[in-house]
């Protein structure tokens, strides 16, 4: 079971992204990142913002590149850099079995340059299975911005669709394979006072075990109820060599006040295997994370998550909730730890002990 969970930390290719912000009237995420859709590099008012608003202590400029020892204005105003290092101390423990792993998840410095409307993007570095960091290029796109409020930018990352948290294990990420290696892919984005709509095309790298790969068309859209509140709808059709599938999610991003949040998301998934030719499965996938910020950077956690992979067969439900803490001390650095009691019915009636120590630190 400890290797199912590893599966999906390796997986994906993270960026820190914080729609928890919301509750500080942040409904778009280009607000602070880079990307339309949140995540990877921090700009400008971003960096800012994590120092004001995000972290305990701060002290003047420790939020902008290296700590504030590259001073504003010497860098050329059109580059952004910076990067991530995450790892993750997992411990998983049941009546017989009791194991633990250290896994480096994500190393990487991640570059910006604009030239009038366009911005290129790269990151450079990644983690393996080995925790050793090898060379690539994980994520990389060209994005155009078209107007003020529509861009179109093409590369490799993950197309829009539903919260797009940094927890790729979360059921509605991984296990619907929204987690994996970012694919390549074309994508429109508007991001109005009141609308955001994503729409993209894109295929996916090919799995290490089979070979094939998944070629998928995706499409979304939110609404801002208020500058407190996000809710969305997000349509996924996709077609591999083994099996077509259409994923509808709903999610919100609620800020209920300065302190109190939820992200919740519940998606429905429908796939024809092709081969070999079985009856269609239909399955659930669904999380709820609370969050509450004692004072400010200290966030007390409560999550739920909940799969019926199809919905045939109960011994394809996996259930799980737990507890933890999140706390950002200072701009660059970020910790979570959770308590997690997780039942997956096709290995055992019985719920298991997990334990996820996170350590995330950006340039």
């Amino acid at each position: 079971m400890l290797t199912a969970i590893i599966a999906l930390i390796f997986a994906p290719t993270f960026a820190q992204a914080f729609p928890e912000m919301i509750r500080h009237h942040y409904v778009n995420c280009n607000s602070c990142h880079v990307s339309p859709n949140g995540g990877g590099l921090l700009n400008e008012y971003g960096r800012g913002m994590s120092a004001e608003v995000l972290s305990t202590w701060n002290y003047e400029n420790e939020a902008l590149f290296l700590h504030g020892l590259v001073k504003p204005g010497k860098l050329p105003a059109a580059v952004n850099i910076g990067g991530d290092i995450r790892a993750l101390q997992v411990h998983r423990e049941s009546k017989s079995v009791r194991e633990g792993r250290y896994i480096l998840m994500q190393a990487q410095l991640e570059a910006a340059i604009a030239a009038g409307p366009f911005t290129a993007v790269a990151a450079f570095g990644q983690a393996n299975r080995e925790n050793h960091i090898e060379a690539g290029l994980p994520r990389f796109y060209l994005m155009a911005s078209v107007t003020d409020n529509l861009v179109i930018r093409a590369g490799r990352f993950l197309p829009a669709f539903g919260i797009n948290h940094a927890q790729h294990t979360y059921p509605t990420r991984g296990a619907l394979g929204f987690g994996f290696p970012a694919r390549q892919t074309i994508e429109a984005n508007y991001s109005g006072d009141q609308w955001h709509g994503a729409l993209s095309a894109s295929e996916s790298e090919a799995n290490p075990r089979t070979g094939e790969k998944e070629r998928g068309v995706a499409f979304q859209i939110e609404r801002f109820l208020s500058d407190k509140f996000r809710v969305g709808y997000s349509v996924w059709n996709g077609q591999s060599e083994r099996q077509k599938r259409w994923v509808n999610s709903v999610h919100g991003i609620l800020g209920f006040n300065e302190r109190l949040y939820l992200l919740s998301e519940i998606a429905w998934q429908s796939r024809r295997p092709i081969l070999p030719a079985t009856a269609r499965e239909n399955g659930i996938y669904q999380f709820n994370r609370f969050g509450f910020e004692v004072v400010k950077g200290v966030h007390l956690l409560a999550i739920q998550e909940y799969t019926m992979a199809d919905l045939k067969k109960s011994d394809s439900q996996v259930i799980s909730f737990g507890a933890g803490a999140l706390w950002y001390p200072r701009p660059h650095f970020e910790f979570e730890l959770t308590f997690n009691q997780k039942k997956t019915l096709r290995a055992s009636p019985d719920f298991e002990d997990y334990a996820y120590l996170m350590a995330h630190y950006y340039l």
